[in-house]
């Protein structure tokens, strides 16, 4: 939003004083700009979840199955973990199942299941990190979360963007105004949201089907807001 009386200098300078009083930068002549900014960066680290389950009538016979596979496959991945990027298993949930028999509900079995999660793989190794996966035959099968390496080691890097172009913008109004842009006197981040990684589903059985499956590159967005407030100078 952009605050600027369009008048010649002389009536600025008279009127400002009186029409910017409840300011808190009166009498000084300002201009207050919104300045904002979009970026896209290509991901070049994705994250692999997926759950798996075992369904029996026996609790313990269903935690045994899932933890013997489960424990293998964990094996398996670990040792072949590129740096920088790690593992998470998560916690063993134990659901039952009801069925209702006359009149009354009844546990006829339970499911057992556990999550796991590959975190910053290499983008390019993807594929073949979820085929190793898919052979486990999870019971589901996604988010894949792309990222950017970039974004993980900075702040968001939109934000001096969305200041040059809040800058730009005053630059432009203090010179239809006949006056020259002076310094900032006050900047505000707008609520610039927290850059977040491009998820995408996958059905688990139309990964079964392919050999080596392939994922298409995705893109990470970050974006900026910020207020400013320039000083106005003859």
């Amino acid at each position: 939003m952009k605050k600027l009386l369009l008048l010649p200098a002389f009536l600025v300078f008279g009127l400002l004083p009186q029409l910017l009083l409840a300011s808190p930068w009166a009498p000084t002549p300002h201009v207050e700009v919104n300045g904002q900014a979009r970026l896209m960066l290509e991901a070049d680290l994705v994250d692999l979840h997926a759950s798996f389950s075992v369904e029996h009538r026996d609790s313990r016979l269903a935690m045994q199955e899932l933890e013997q596979n489960f424990s293998r496959l964990q094996r398996q991945l670990r040792r072949q973990l590129p740096e920088g990027a790690r593992l998470e298993a998560g916690q063993v949930s134990i659901q039952p199942r009801h069925a209702r028999r006359n009149d009354t509900w009844q546990i006829t079995g339970y499911v057992v299941s556990r999550d796991l999660r590959l975190l910053g793989l290499p983008v390019e190794q993807a594929g073949q990190w979820l085929e190793q996966v898919v052979e486990a035959r999870p019971s589901n099968l996604g988010p894949i979360n792309y990222r950017s390496q970039q974004l993980d080691e900075q702040r968001n890097p939109a934000l001096a963007l969305a200041l040059a172009d809040a800058r730009e913008k005053a630059e432009t109004l203090a010179s239809a105004s006949g006056m020259r842009l002076g310094q900032a006197l006050y900047v505000q981040e707008l609520g610039s949201p927290r850059p977040m990684p491009m998820m995408r589903m996958m059905e688990a059985d139309a990964v079964m089907s392919a050999s080596a499956p392939e994922l298409e590159p995705s893109q990470v967005e970050a974006s900026a807001q910020v207020k400013v407030i320039f000083e106005l100078l003859p």
